[in-house]
């Protein structure tokens, strides 16, 4: 057709340009961390006794390790015919390891750090008390009686065990030793306590067959401070004259009623029981009250007396002071006096003045050794005057007695003893404390033989060896002699 224009077909267009790819990101290379190395401890150091100066703690926990191994070893353990092994984990036992090389990394050029390791004591005090049930040797007990005088003393064959306490130091001294033998061989020894005591009763018999073989009367009371009991007596509560035992009394009585002493009454206090000084009592009795002199002495001891009996002590007293009779006469003065008979029986002349018995005055000891341990009945009445330091005081000036031929003249050497004597014609005493390796007791000895008419007293030497021999069958009680 003419004027008509064919139409063409529309062609896709052709890219030429060649395509760009969208670009990836470029990795970042990171860098592998080099390892810090581990600082160096010191050079010269020590630890356990191991040289580690220089090495990382990575090095010498090896080299510890390595080194104290034996002590994780099984310990051998001997007594007598028996033998234990003593495995480290059966008490877990460990090796602190940390705890050494934290001592080591601060330690400075050649310390020494202590080897350090851990235990149950527990566990291994129940292993030795177990083994000790094995091993030890009952006690028996004998008595041996002395020829020269009625004396007696307690002697133990066996009671033989194993000291726990020093089994417990050996073997922990082994446990840290790491050279020495893996063994420790311990021993069966002789031991002190009331476990290793012979039976009250027979103390109360050698007592009784002691005092029987006595022309005369004995009074003895033994109290034990430890278990808080009368282990044994004889005539506890007879009536006896009290003469310078009650001395002790007079020293409480000033404690009490004297807040503090003078110069001059610390030195009268030193001589009435350093050196049983009469007219010292006196001048503390009577400075008891604020006074000065026989008259006050007198108003002094009545006023102790009462308060004896106030505290249940109303057997021992005292109404006349010491050396004061002329003068009680030449004044004409008026005194109280005590029942004519007192105690029970047997009854000695003890005078109707100046009395105790041996529970009582034993047992005015047992409450200032309360006192002085913070508790008891005279803490509880008197406690604005006194407070256990100055009951401990009053047991410190005994222990100064400068008597040593009575109840001492039966202790060993060294033994302490708080305690006041006394003596007259017919009558000699002395009780205390004794302060002992198998135990703290209280012991009241009175001695007393009346004097026919027209007869002298008896020798002194007897009254003081029999005191001493009593003393001695206490003391043994307590501490048994060894059989050789």
């Amino acid at each position: 057709m003419s004027g008509v224009t064919a139409p063409t077909s529309e062609a896709s267009p052709t890219i030429s340009a060649t395509a760009t790819a969208i670009p990836s990101p470029v990795p970042t290379l990171t860098p592998v961390p080099t390892a810090t190395p581990e600082p160096r401890l010191a050079e010269g150091v020590y630890v356990a006794g191991i040289e580690v100066g220089g090495l990382t703690p990575t090095e010498a926990r090896q080299e510890l390790a390595t080194r104290l191994a034996p002590l994780l070893q099984p310990l051998d353990v001997r007594v007598g015919d028996r033998e234990i092994l003593l495995r480290p984990d059966e008490i877990g036992m460990r090796i602190d390891f940390d705890a050494m090389l934290d001592a080591a990394r601060t330690a400075s050029i050649g310390e020494r750090a202590p080897l350090q390791i851990e235990y149950d004591e527990d566990k291994l005090r129940a292993t030795l008390v177990a083994l000790n049930e094995e091993v030890s040797v009952p006690a028996q007990f004998s008595v041996v009686t002395e020829t020269k005088t009625i004396s007696r003393s307690f002697v133990m064959s066996g009671g033989l065990s194993i000291d726990i306490d020093n089994a417990m130091q050996q073997i922990d001294d082994r446990l840290r030793s790491v050279g020495a033998p893996r063994r420790v061989t311990l021993t069966l020894a002789p031991q002190r306590g009331p476990a290793l005591r012979p039976d009250p009763q027979m103390l109360q018999e050698q007592l009784n067959a002691m005092a029987d073989s006595w022309r005369g009367v004995i009074g003895i009371y033994v109290y034990d401070l430890t278990s808080d009991e009368v282990v044994a007596a004889f005539n506890p509560d007879t009536a006896f004259a009290a003469a310078s035992t009650i001395k002790m009394p007079i020293m409480l009585n000033a404690y009490i009623n004297l807040p503090e002493f003078t110069e001059k009454q610390q030195t009268a206090l030193r001589k009435m029981i350093v050196d049983s000084d009469n007219l010292a009592a006196n001048a503390l009795l009577a400075a008891s009250i604020g006074g000065v002199g026989t008259e006050d002495a007198i108003t002094g001891a009545e006023r102790m007396s009462a308060m004896l009996a106030d505290l249940g002590f109303p057997e021992t007293f005292q109404y006349v002071p010491f050396e004061a009779q002329d003068y009680i006469k030449l004044m004409k003065l008026k005194v109280k006096a005590g029942p004519a008979r007192g105690g029970k029986p047997p009854y000695t002349d003890a005078g109707r003045y100046l009395r105790t018995t041996p529970r009582e005055m034993a047992t005015l000891y047992v409450e200032v050794d309360r006192c002085a341990r913070g508790e008891g009945l005279l803490l509880e009445r008197f406690d604005d005057m006194l407070t256990p330091e100055r009951c401990q005081e009053m047991l410190d000036n005994l222990a100064e007695n400068g008597d040593h031929r009575r109840m001492i003249a039966g202790i060993p050497d060294g033994v302490r003893v708080e305690h006041k004597s006394g003596w007259i014609d017919d009558m000699q005493a002395d009780v205390g404390i004794v302060r002992s390796p198998g135990g703290d007791y209280v012991v009241a000895i009175y001695v007393y033989r009346p004097i026919a008419s027209g007869d002298a007293p008896v020798p002194d030497r007897i009254m003081i060896s029999t005191i001493a021999a009593f003393s001695r069958l206490v003391y043994t009680y307590f501490n048994p002699l060894i059989a050789s």
